[in-house]
């Protein structure tokens, strides 16, 4: 070893060069926060989600919610400035057919035509032109809660994306998403309040906020740590060293990533910080026993050469354990299958090997380099015998140990508290949640909650073996009645749209003047069975994909010519049918009949009830055609026929809710949820999977999938990888500890009060309403690998006293006991405070998910530390293991 540092400036260049490398690769470092890259590429949840995305166009999309509180979105300015901020939004790249109340399209019938136009058409504000807007937008339930609110005072526009969902997070794409946020809040200033939201603007928003939070926390963890060290050592060197250890770690660690090409993640950005708190523990151990060691003496440089290659001699072994059970620890995330996790444990477990390494060769080489000088600080050196403090810590520890009973018995209340506690433990991932409530992502999320449909969106998948059993009336009756259940009796759920809903538009529409009792056999057939120039005889159409996104209202413009086209039925003109004039009997038995159909009706729908009565405007027809005798029909099989005329309509539509507009073999409906988490969320997906197990036609295949369901599998992945990363670094402790003392009995006195530790930390979690979640998960683990340093060192100082006591025939009455507490319990109290308070900077984080992650570890560190120098005394003390004898003279 003597040799080895006998070579200190060629340490200290080689590890200076390696540095400088890693620090020019931190430039390339790259955030990449999108949820669905972190689960493992095989999920099935994420891979049926690709599988719908593939057929029925990306699910991606940004919400921008706009609302006018002293006013309604009905005003000619306000349109006009959405019309031109959609105009802007379509110029960017990754947008496409973005919707708003602006440009969707109105689809209505006209005395026998099919008449297409735009919702608001060429508004210009008068109150005439505000009561025929208001009477469309509540014509169609599609428009309800998608494009105006309930109360009119909020609009959104939904801007679907052309992008995949492995690039959603790349810095190109991201940078978009941005531009289309900041410019929402730039041209509504001053018109409306802007909400904006979605999964990519919040991945968007995440990364912005880990920026901020890497500018804020890196320096403070840095400054906290520089308190706790001055505060313990009052020298610039004892204080400098450890903290060039740690910050020398991170470099390599952060540079390592954009080497290898991984990008970093809310779960990977606290690496520095983590680092910071944790790797300056083995520089200070390293600096504390150099200044034990050197004290005042006077020393040649080859006899301060020896005493510092013997420090390291004495503490190699306690500082190598504490890096491996720290190694061990953050090792253990790398056998999760959540990615930021994983990724997290291998350069989480580089950076221990990193912090151990610089602190045994290049702090050793720059007190080489030093020379003899005594690192005692002013204060130390004015003083008489020993350190007041570490006096006063060692009587307290001593008047503990003595108390054994009542140590247990604390110990074993405290387990039982904790197993209670365990039970009320939540565990949830919900990205929302990641943030602060007083946060603009937050606020975004609540308002399109609350005001419209939901952020989260479900897809409802049904597929057969060919379109005519799919188009059979039992098939769509089926998903239309999920449709109907889920909008009226499951309160989880905010909207639902999809191919049905398209189908009873185009059916009231066409026979929007037939008699609401139904339709004669003899035109029946003849609107059965269209023909190039006849039979429905609409205008030309494309087949060009159209629609509203995952929102869909159906690109009907691209179905039609821009003019209206007629559409006529065998045996009537373009006149219609005529109105017929009702006496006030006739009104008022109307309104009893449409009094009569619910007894919980509101107004608006006794006005439909009344509309579907007497056929207004179709409503009697806004259903999937399933009776043949309405329609003068004989058989089911016609009706299918009939759905399959309407598809020539809808061709070039339907794309987002069909994978083929003519004979489709799928077909989708979009659930929006106006949920946060994994439980309310479940209550709606448990009654999607109840109703579709009760009422499906049994040669039908269903499948639910969506960004909603990669989440929860998201949930569940953090689960395992939280039993498997605990039961991994509990065992690899256990080993490790049984291995160095060569005795299964170290690794049981070192890993249960641990255990107790981690359960504690769950019992606080449950006690206070934290969740278990992607950051939080790795509380434990990360406990274990740190926690146990505390542990490690206090055996290995109690194992050394009690052999040098006994050796020295000075076993008796626990003076060895006390020197322990001498040697050992300052060092290990300021190493718990040293990194429990940096990661307490962690409670200024942007992220609620962080600030809990901060909280929880420096709790931890305290409970690790009060554990390893009380109940563990008392366990040595009462067991008197093999192990500690050893190696002492009997």
């Amino acid at each position: 070893m003597a040799r080895f540092f006998r070579h200190p400036w060629l340490i200290t260049a080689v590890i200076a060069a390696v540095t400088v490398f890693f620090a020019f690769q931190l430039p390339r470092a790259e955030l990449d926060n999108n949820n669905l890259r972190f689960v493992p590429k095989d999920n099935p949840a994420l891979l049926l989600s690709r599988d719908i995305d593939d057929t029925f166009g990306s699910s991606l999309f940004i919400l921008v919610g706009l609302e006018r509180k002293y006013g309604t979105v009905f005003e000619g300015e306000f349109l006009n400035r959405i019309e031109d901020f959609v105009n802007w939004v379509e110029g960017v790249p990754i947008a496409e057919n973005v919707k708003a109340i602006t440009n969707t399209d109105y689809i209505t019938s006209d005395g026998g035509s099919i008449v297409v136009e735009k919702l608001a058409g060429d508004f210009s504000g008068t109150p005439e032109e505000t009561a025929e807007l208001k009477r469309r937008v509540l014509s169609w339930d599609m428009y309800e809660r998608a494009l105006v609110s309930d109360d009119f005072t909020a609009t959104q526009v939904l801007v679907p994306l052309d992008v995949n969902s492995d690039d959603a997070g790349k810095p190109e794409v991201i940078a978009n998403f941005i531009l289309i946020r900041d410019k929402a809040l730039e041209m509504f200033d001053g018109l409306a309040d802007v909400y904006v939201t979605g999964m990519p603007v919040i991945s968007a928003t995440i990364n912005e906020a880990v920026a901020a939070d890497l500018r804020l926390l890196v320096p403070l963890v840095v400054v906290v740590v520089l308190a706790v060290l001055f505060f313990s050592f009052r020298r610039f060197t004892a204080v400098a060293l450890p903290l060039l250890t740690v910050v020398i770690a991170s470099i390599w660690s952060i540079g390592a990533m954009p080497l290898l090409g991984i990008r970093l993640s809310v779960v990977t950005t606290v690496l520095p910080v983590i680092l910071v708190a944790v790797g300056s523990a083995y520089g200070i151990h390293v600096v504390t026993h150099y200044i034990a060691d050197m004290g005042r003496k006077t020393l040649s440089r080859e006899e301060h050469l020896e005493l510092v290659c013997g420090l390291l001699r004495k503490i190699g072994k306690p500082v190598f354990l504490a890096a491996l059970t720290t190694f061990a620890g953050f090792f253990s995330f790398c056998f999760t299958t959540v990615i930021p996790i994983r990724e997290f444990g291998f350069f989480s477990s580089f950076g221990v090997i990193a912090s151990f390494i610089v602190a045994v060769t290049l702090i050793p080489s720059l007190l080489v380099i030093r020379g003899p000088k005594s690192l005692e600080s002013p204060a130390a050196r004015k003083r008489n015998g020993e350190d007041p403090l570490n006096l006063a810590i060692a009587g307290s520890l001593m008047s503990v140990a003595r108390k054994k009973r009542f140590v247990m018995g604390l110990t074993v209340l405290v387990t039982l508290v904790v197993l209670y506690g365990l039970s009320r433990l939540v565990i949830d991932n919900v990205f929302i949640e990641y943030f602060r409530h007083d946060a603009d992502i937050y606020k975004s999320d609540v308002f399109i909650r609350e005001k419209f449909g939901g952020s989260k969106v479900v897809s409802v998948v049904m597929e057969a073996d060919d379109p005519e059993t799919l188009l059979h009336p039992d098939s769509l009756t089926a998903m239309e009645g999920l449709c109907n259940y889920l909008s009226e009796r499951v309160p989880q759920v905010g909207k639902v749209m999809g191919f049905t809903a398209l189908v009873k538009r185009i059916n009231q529409v066409f026979n929007a003047d037939e008699s609401p009792e139904g339709i004669k056999a003899a035109v029946s057939d003849g609107a059965a069975a269209p023909a190039a120039g006849g039979g429905f005889g609409f205008g030309d159409y494309t087949e060009e994909p159209g629609g509203f996104g995952d929102f869909g209202f159906g690109g009907f413009d691209e179905a039609f010519d821009e003019s209206p086209a007629a559409v006529y039925a065998e045996g009537e003109t373009a006149g219609g049918k005529e109105k017929k004039i009702y006496t006030e009997e006739d009104l008022l038995e109307l309104f009893d009949r449409a009094a009569g159909s619910s007894k919980s009706m509101n107004a608006g729908d006794l006005v439909w009830e009344l509309k579907r009565l007497v056929n207004y405007e179709g409503a009697a027809y806004y259903e999937i055609p399933s009776n043949p005798g309405k329609y003068g029909k004989k058989t089911p099989e016609e009706l299918q026929q009939l759905v399959s005329n309407y598809l020539v309509l809808l061709a070039g539509g339907i794309d987002e809710y069909a994978n083929d507009p003519l004979e489709p073999t799928k077909i989708k409906s979009t659930v929006q949820l106006r949920t946060l988490g994994e439980y309310d969320s479940g209550a709606a997906l448990k009654e999607i999977d109840g109703y579709i197990r009760a009422n499906f036609p049994k040669n039908i295949r269903t499948a639910v999938g969506g960004v909603t369901m990669v989440e929860f599998s998201l949930n569940s992945l953090v689960v395992q990888s939280q039993l498997i990363s605990v039961i991994i670094s509990i065992v690899m402790v256990f080993i490790i500890i049984s291995i160095a003392n060569r005795s299964p009995a170290a690794g049981i006195i070192g890993v249960i009060p641990l255990s107790i530790s981690v359960l504690l930390n769950f019992a606080v979690m449950g006690f206070a309403g934290i969740k278990l979640n992607i950051g939080t998960s790795m509380v434990a683990s990360v406990s274990v690998g740190i926690g146990i340093d505390y542990t490690i060192h206090y055996i290995e100082a109690f194992k050394r006293e009690y052999r040098a006591a006994l050796n020295a025939g000075e076993n008796s009455g626990g003076k060895f006991l006390a020197k322990t507490f001498m040697t050992s319990g300052k060092a290990i109290i300021i190493n718990a405070v040293s990194v429990g308070a940096g990661f307490a900077v962690l409670l200024l984080s942007r992220f609620i998910m962080l600030a809990d992650l901060g909280l929880l570890i420096a709790l931890t560190m305290g409970t690790s530390a009060l554990v390893s120098l009380t109940v563990i005394p008392v366990l040595l003390t009462l067991v008197n293991p093999q192990f500690v004898r050893k190696g002492g003279d009997k």
